[in-house]
């Protein structure tokens, strides 16, 4: 059976047209499955705001349940050793699988857009092993839908830290470069420079993430689109250009149209 990436990624999209949901786009050479369903909702609610959040701040709704700003009671303390306890006996004692279970979990729930209930599995998988780079994909992912972007680099920063692999890497960098993309794109005219910057940090992410997986779809696709927003018509034709060599499913239809208006493709 081919093997799925755990965590989805948050690939950009153009807003008049959801063509690039694709699911189980599997690459024949590698028996590799790529998924990307329920991803653009992510990118809408960074530009527009969460609704599933209410302004009730709960303490399972923070990453890591806040700490270490926040100080963990006591009560709540024995209530943790008693989960870690039980869901580690779960898996023969063994927290770092329960850990990944968990996080499998709350990718569940989030690609539901229950976004509460996966801020509060991710937090059990971290509780488990602080040391699994999974939970703080999640963390990273919520934030970003929160729009607290700093919180975002901060988390998708450490899971960078601390994932051993190879195959889910791309994923996380690109997921990592949307965060930045959503940043910059956050800023008006008047903070040109520090859009830019953001911008520079996206690309360096993308960058990254295709030289790991030329093969992964979805952050050319991204690419093309964030740098179609920062003006770059004549690159994001590039990228365009390369995902059409082995995924031509994945060009965006309305992007393709639009930035052929502002600047017709090379060599037509």
């Amino acid at each position: 059976m081919p093997q799925g990436r755990l965590f989805q990624s948050l690939e950009l999209f153009y807003l008049k047209t959801v063509s690039l949901v694709k699911t189980n786009f599997w690459i024949r050479d590698k028996m590799r499955a790529y998924y990307s369903n329920g991803v653009l909702w992510l990118f809408i609610l960074g530009m527009v705001g969460c609704a599933s959040f209410s302004n009730e701040n709960r303490i399972d709704d923070m990453p890591m349940y806040g700490q270490p700003e926040v100080v963990r009671e006591e009560y709540r303390q024995k209530a943790d050793a008693a989960f870690i306890k039980d869901a580690a006996n779960g898996f023969g004692g063994n927290r770092k699988m329960a850990s990944a279970a968990w996080a499998k979990e709350a990718e569940a729930h989030f690609n539901k857009r229950n976004l509460h209930y996966a801020m509060r599995r991710y937090n059990q998988s971290w509780l488990l092993d602080p040391e699994n780079y999974q939970p703080y994909v999640g963390f990273g992912r919520i934030t970003l839908a929160r729009r607290e972007y700093d919180d975002a680099f901060k988390h998708f920063k450490r899971a960078i830290e601390l994932i051993n692999d190879p195959f889910q890497k791309p994923v996380l960098l690109a997921n990592t470069a949307v965060a930045y993309h959503n940043k910059a794109n956050s800023l008006d005219n008047s903070q040109a420079k520090e859009r830019e910057r953001y911008f520079d940090w996206a690309n360096s992410y993308f960058e990254e993430s295709t030289q790991l997986d030329p093969s992964y779809p979805n952050s050319w696709a991204s690419w093309a689109y964030s740098l179609f927003r920062q003006g770059k018509y004549e690159e994001s034709w590039l990228k365009l250009a390369k995902l059409s060599e082995f995924a031509p499913e994945y060009i965006n239809k309305e992007l393709y149209n639009e930035l052929s208006e502002v600047y017709p493709e090379p060599g037509t």
